[in-house]
């Protein structure tokens, strides 16, 4: 049997995480969160029951999204990426309501006034959090609002313009540099940036809520720009800020280089390689996890985000046959009613589900259906 993995993002390489208590945060609230009954009933049924098993299975009471449900069971803690992730379905969803209880969780659980940043990672129930930030976490938390904003322009710019600021002051260096993250315990920043953390296009959205965004744009956009690949389209890890020099990994994280080719694409770099080769592997009906520098897969583990996002960089590339293809087989790893864990996207013998995946699925399967009319 082939193995399914979830496939997930949390690289805060060089840095010792440890656990605190972030003082100044208000008690978080015990209501469920639950998108609008109305709003599900005219959902087409596979996206309403990843809505459903997200809601139902992924959640905890207090409505802080569990990492992991391993063999049924949740795991102890939430990382930031998964509430902004949340955020964005629901503001791309049109339920403001939904993203505002989501935002206001995600506030109360995860932000200290007196810290100043929010951690990329917390305990559910005691919700101590890491000493670090990730970039990237925040800049889902901004991309979320700025959807919300293309239909209701008005909203949201308290917080976006408050986010801005725990951006540009824990995030940004004073060269205007992007930084991977920002760690509270040593009052540092990191001295490189990973390079699927540069979103220019939401980084360009906030030149409207903050004109200063406008170096850190441009900053990105010549980092992604100038980057080598190699002839498979595949991109280094990282940028070192001070030496100016791109830093490959020892192999190539698909949701990380697909990330980055979405971001290059976006600035204006050329990405055709990285295109030719996922219609290569799309040709062979398998796009992996993880691959050589060589193009060789270093394993056989599929993942629901791959395909997803493969599928968002090669509609953006006008591939459309390319790019249906990993939408079907995103659709694949959905577990069906026969399982405990119907709805949710993962492995169906083991009951193990990402919220990563989860989310990364909902996010393309509600583009889809936008686009094609369904609410």
């Amino acid at each position: 049997m082939k193995k399914i993995t979830g496939m997930f993002v949390l690289l805060l390489s060089g840095i010792l995480i440890l656990g605190c208590s972030l003082p100044g945060r208000s008690q978080a609230g015990t209501k469920e969160i639950r998108a609008d009954v109305a709003t599900l009933d005219t959902l087409p049924a596979d996206e309403r029951s990843g809505v459903e098993f997200l809601q139902k299975s992924l959640q905890a009471k207090n409505g802080i999204i569990y990492y992991l449900i391993d063999h049924g069971r949740p795991t102890s803690y939430s990382v930031l990426e998964s509430m902004g992730q949340a955020m964005q379905y629901a503001a791309l969803l049109g339920d403001n309501a939904l993203l505002e209880e989501y935002a206001s969780v995600t506030q109360a659980s995860f932000y200290s006034d007196a810290a100043g940043y929010y951690p990329w990672k917390i305990d559910v129930s005691s919700r101590e959090g890491e000493t670090a930030s990730a970039m990237i976490d925040d800049l889902r938390l901004a991309k979320a609002y700025l959807i919300a904003q293309k239909s209701a322009p008005d909203k949201y710019v308290k917080e976006l313009q408050s986010l801005s600021e725990v951006m540009l002051r824990t995030d940004i260096n004073k060269e205007d540099y992007p930084c991977d993250f920002y760690d509270s315990s040593s009052r540092t920043q990191a001295d490189f940036v990973s390079l699927f953390y540069l979103d220019t296009a939401v980084r360009a959205d906030l030149s409207g809520v903050d004109a200063r965004w406008s170096k850190v744009h441009a900053r990105a956009v010549t980092i992604l720009q100038h980057m080598p690949e190699n002839e498979y389209g595949f991109y280094p890890q990282s940028y070192g800020i001070a030496e100016k020099k791109y830093n490959w990994g020892d192999t190539i994280n698909m949701v990380e280089n697909l990330y980055t080719a979405i971001d290059a694409s976006e600035a204006g770099k050329n990405t055709a390689l990285f295109r030719e080769f996922l219609k290569r592997q799309v040709k062979k009906k398998k796009l992996y996890n993880h691959y050589q520098l060589d193009g060789t897969p270093v394993d056989s583990d599929e993942s629901t985000a791959v395909y997803a996002l493969a599928a968002r960089f090669l509609w953006a590339q006008q591939e459309k046959e390319a790019g249906d293809w990993c939408y079907k087989r995103m659709l694949d790893f959905q577990i069906d009613k026969k399982s405990a864990a119907d709805g949710g996207f993962g492995d169906a013998d083991t009951g193990t589900v990402y919220a990563f995946d989860q989310l990364e699925a909902l996010l393309t399967m509600r583009m889809v259906n936008q686009e094609n009319g369904k609410i």
